[in-house]
């Protein structure tokens, strides 16, 4: 059931269409003019408002101006004897949701109530998952005592404060970090503390888009574009109009589709599949990934540019160890809400939990958190319950000969892990001189070299 304003002159219509209205389950109430209309509106207001654009005083146009901006919410239907091309366009952009033509049909009358109906119930549901969306943004990602993540925050604010005329207006964002670190929350936060927060944040994991098809299923497709396409649908990117539009491991994506994201950077246009036209978008692009872009075997080098503008580093949960411990107690906390239970970390297992390496990061140690919240039987966690057996980073040792002893934890090691931390503590031990540093690795200056812009190590230590 719908609250219904019927703003109309003629008594016996305004009764007529209150009385059709009220019969299929609606709660109806007349105005005579626009003045006593708007009077109503601000004591109950409306769901729909019918009204026609003839009225004694001010007028159905003046009228939409007014009920748009005191009750943007409200669905506007528009009912004249002058029905008109050009009174239809005008009242579409004065707001209205539908125009009808006297002598009004019942049923054709009926259809346009349940189409405003569906519409704001689509409306409320869109706002519904947004607030949800937005609450998913906060908690553990405002957890940055350590010195490198406070230095990643100060950027993502600045990021957040652009203040620019439209979507399409702001530069990309690339979120590097490694699985786990919470590049999805970092680009939710970025939209929804922003100006575009009320308009739609649509994300898309480019690992996941059917192989073949990702170019149809981000830009759409017109009807016979393909095998399958029996009908044309929008993309992705239109989908998110006015809003972001969030590329989660674009590293994963085609080079056919990297080409035309270049072209919705650089020309703010996109063409569907089997598509003869260009069409305008107005999106803010934020792309993430735990690869790194800057290979050219498998992504373009003038996409990584375009990119890179703005760019946020996430470091690992190892390297921001001044936060597994708040972390750690705000997931406790979460998860004995949920499971409706009260425990704490001992201090046994809150070193436990420091000492560990966290190669999953954030997403490992939530899912550590909620496990042991679970399944422990005190209302103390110990170290033995969480299960790390102080086996994250393993155990390495060389001998003289240089044979190398490893004790693997169960849930092994990162290989790359291992070499690069190799590295950097071959250059601390020669103050960042790579020519020394290589001689110690035994392998060329060169070879060295490209290790270190492959694990991106100019970060962490300074090369003499």
């Amino acid at each position: 059931m719908a609250q219904i304003l019927i703003i109309e002159d003629e008594a016996l219509l305004a009764k007529s269409l209150a009385r059709s209205l009220t019969g299929r389950g609606h709660d109806c109430v007349t105005a005579a003019s626009a003045e006593e209309g708007l009077g109503l509106m601000e004591k109950a207001p409306a769901d729909i408002v019918l009204i026609d654009l003839q009225l004694p005083g001010m007028s159905g146009f003046e009228a939409m101006k007014m009920i748009r901006k005191q009750e943007p919410e409200t669905c506007v239907i528009v009912i004249t004897a002058f029905g008109t091309m050009a009174s239809a366009v005008e009242a579409m952009r004065s707001g209205a949701s539908d125009f009808l033509r006297k002598p009004i049909d019942t049923e054709e009358l009926a259809l346009a109530v349940d189409r405003a109906v569906a519409n704001a119930r689509l409306k409320h549901t869109v706002s519904y998952y947004q607030s949800k969306e937005a609450d998913r943004t906060t908690e553990d990602l405002l957890v940055c005592d350590s010195p490198r993540m406070k230095d990643t925050f100060r950027i993502i604010d600045k990021v957040i404060n652009m203040n620019l005329a439209q979507a399409s207006d702001y530069p990309p964002v690339l979120i590097l970090g490694e699985t786990g670190t919470g590049k999805d929350l970092v680009a939710r936060h970025i939209h929804f503390k922003s100006k575009l927060e009320n308009q739609p944040f649509v994300e898309v994991n480019c690992s996941s888009l059917p192989r073949g098809l990702e170019e149809a299923e981000l830009f759409g497709y017109e009807k016979g574009a393909f095998t399958g396409a029996q009908k044309s649908k929008r993309g992705l990117f239109e989908a998110a109009d006015g809003g972001s539009i969030f590329l989660n491991e674009i590293g994963d994506l085609n080079m056919e589709a990297q080409v035309k994201i270049l072209k919705a950077i650089e020309n703010k246009i996109i063409r569907h599949v089997g598509g003869l036209r260009d069409l305008s978008i107005n999106v803010r692009i934020i792309a993430a990934s735990n690869r790194d872009l800057n290979d050219r075997n498998y992504f373009r080098e003038d996409l990584y540019h375009r990119l890179n503008n703005l760019r946020i580093d996430l470091p690992p949960l190892h390297k921001r160890t001044e936060d597994i411990i708040p972390l750690s107690r705000l997931f406790l906390k979460k998860y004995c809400r949920k499971y409706n239970v009260d425990k704490r970390l001992s201090p046994e297992a809150e070193k436990a939990l420091v000492s560990y390496n966290w190669p999953g990061n954030i997403r490992e140690l939530s899912q550590c958190v909620e496990r042991v919240t679970f399944l422990s039987t005190g209302a103390e966690i110990g170290a033995e319950d969480l299960g790390l057996h102080h086996a994250g980073k393993g155990e390495i040792s060389v001998g003289k000969k240089g044979n190398v002893n490893i004790d693997f934890p169960p849930e092994g090691i990162s290989l790359d892990e291992i070499e690069k931390e190799i590295i950097l503590q071959a250059l601390k031990s020669t103050d960042g001189n790579v020519s020394r540093a290589a001689r110690k690795l035994r392998i060329g200056r060169e070879a060295l070299r490209y290790r270190i812009k492959k694990y991106a190590i100019t970060k962490e230590v300074k090369l003499g």
